[in-house]
């Protein structure tokens, strides 16, 4: 069994303000998780941190809050932010998400459970993705989103040929590995050549990384390197 004393969750949220207010909600709300969450998030527009802290709330302790803005030039280099991750906290978890999923409220008491119930490594979980138009209602709507009505909508995983190993969610005991400070204003690459080395480093090396029964939800957006947009203005 692998013991949980919680969970430090890291996100870039750039030009993603309205997804990552429903993120920061979201995981505010969480119920009944045994295990301490913290969140950190990299910002550059003032904005999004903004919208972030609204969705935060004062339903945690602030100080389970953290905002660190970045500059613009370095806004898009996350491997470069998450290099800082493990020095950051001490809890024993550490947590690379991206800011447009939306957590159900017993998504980490059960996500507690199923990393407990597995060997130390590398591990992810099933996203299903939320379609355009429907996702900009409910990042709108971000206050009332319940998981029965993106249950509705949602019918298609997520980067479901990935098996886990890609970067919307990358859970790794925070001493497993450091990710790489790689410069490169990359993502993909970046995240698959971190997932590759954290399964080697770890004790199960199966091929699927993806844990616990409740998914996770991403909210879809036109495609774009920097965000969405004016859609996110």
């Amino acid at each position: 069994m692998t013991p949980v004393t919680g969970f430090a969750l890291f996100t870039l949220c750039h030009s993603f303000g309205r997804r990552g207010r429903a993120f920061a909600r979201s995981i505010a709300r969480q119920s009944g998780c045994p295990a301490p969450l913290a969140l950190t998030v990299f910002y550059s527009r003032p904005e999004d941190g903004r919208q972030v802290a609204q969705g935060f709330g004062e339903d945690l302790p602030r100080e389970a809050l953290t905002l660190c803005r970045v500059p613009e030039e370095l806004a898009m280099r996350r491997g470069l932010h998450f290099a800082q991750a493990h020095t950051m906290h001490r809890l024993s978890h550490t947590v690379f998400v991206d800011a447009d999923l939306w957590f159900p409220p017993t998504f980490w008491k059960e996500y507690t459970a199923a990393v407990e119930s597995e060997t130390v490594g590398y591990w992810s979980c099933r996203v299903m993705n939320v379609p355009l138009p429907s996702a900009e209602g409910f990042v709108d709507r971000w206050e009332e989103i319940a998981p029965e009505a993106l249950d509705a909508v949602a019918r298609e995983r997520r980067l479901d040929r990935y098996a886990g190993k890609v970067g919307h969610f990358q859970c790794i005991p925070r001493d497993l590995l450091q990710y790489p400070a790689d410069p490169r204003p990359a993502v993909h690459s970046v995240d698959l050549a971190f997932s590759k080395v954290a399964i080697e480093q770890s004790v199960d090396r199966r091929s699927e990384r993806r844990i616990s029964r409740i998914p996770a939800f991403h909210f879809d957006h036109p495609p774009s390197w920097e965000g969405t947009g004016g859609i996110d203005l």
